[in-house]
């Protein structure tokens, strides 16, 4: 391999890396603000539980207000019976009464019913609660892990990055050129061919291409896709070996065939019969 392809080689491995790392770089604040999103979203779940238990307290105590309340006017309409003087009078105050009573009934019911409600939001609130703690407690060794990634990746960026500059100062500036125009629109520059084929694009080579890929001392242009392309030996199948042609059986001195037996044997039975 020409020395020309061992520094662009080893130019587009530096870039690759550079651009995995600039990716997972990039892509730490964006995991730490999903599971923060998730942890507010908890959050807000946590507040919306608290905001419906108090509701549910409030409407108990309304309720219980208005128990007491029609308690109360049974309480005086029975007081009222001792006095009434006419069956009507006192029809009408039975029937207050039985009217009031039922109110309480329902009254009661609906208190029943918020109770029911308060103690479901309760145990869906405390489940709330401890899946907030995990989230919080996953959300803080997240955040270290992301320091200590970021610090680590950092390095060694600013190490490439350094490599990179050396390898490109080795590089010819028209062919460096055409590398970074390449790089920029197909995100690599390079591809190995092998097999009569270029890997990046998988289309076959002309038999001419595939010659002077093989022996050019310059990188030859890929004419489907457009890559540089290169030869290394080194990563080409050796070809499959022939088969040696089996060799031909030869017939022994004084061994007869059976077809020759035959025919003697054929030429003895006639002769014996003309006899």
């Amino acid at each position: 391999m020409n020395p020309t392809a061992e520094r662009l080689i080893r130019l587009q491995a530096v870039d690759e890396r550079i651009a995995l790392l600039l990716e997972a770089t990039a892509a730490l604040p964006r995991h730490l603000a999903t599971i923060e999103k998730k942890l507010e979203s908890q959050k807000a779940a946590l507040a919306g539980f608290d905001n419906a238990i108090k509701a549910e307290e409030v409407k108990k105590r309304s309720l219980e207000s208005d128990i007491k309340d029609q308690q109360q006017k049974i309480s005086k309409y029975r007081d009222q019976l001792t006095g009434v003087k006419t069956n009507e009078q006192y029809s009408a105050l039975q029937h207050e009464i039985t009217f009031a009573e039922e109110q309480i009934r329902k009254l009661e019911d609906e208190e029943l019913q918020s109770i029911d409600r308060a103690e479901k939001l309760t145990a869906t609130r405390k489940e709330s609660m401890a899946g907030m703690s995990e989230q919080a407690a996953l959300v803080e060794a997240e955040k270290a892990t992301a320091q200590s990634k970021s610090a680590e990746q950092q390095t060694e960026l600013t190490a490439l990055k350094a490599d990179r500059a050396t390898v490109r100062k080795n590089i010819e500036e028209g062919l460096l050129a055409n590398y970074d125009r390449i790089s920029s629109a197909k995100k690599t520059a390079l591809a190995p061919a092998q097999g009569q084929k270029c890997t990046a694009c998988q289309m076959w080579l002309r038999p001419q291409m595939w010659n002077m890929v093989r022996v050019a001392e310059a990188l030859l242009t890929c004419e489907s896709c457009g890559r540089l392309m290169y030869f290394d030996p080194s990563k080409e199948p050796a070809p499959i070996p022939k088969p040696e042609p089996k060799p031909k059986k030869r017939a022994k001195k004084g061994v007869v065939s059976d077809e020759t037996t035959t025919a003697e044997a054929a030429t003895e039975s006639g002769e014996a019969a003309g006899a």
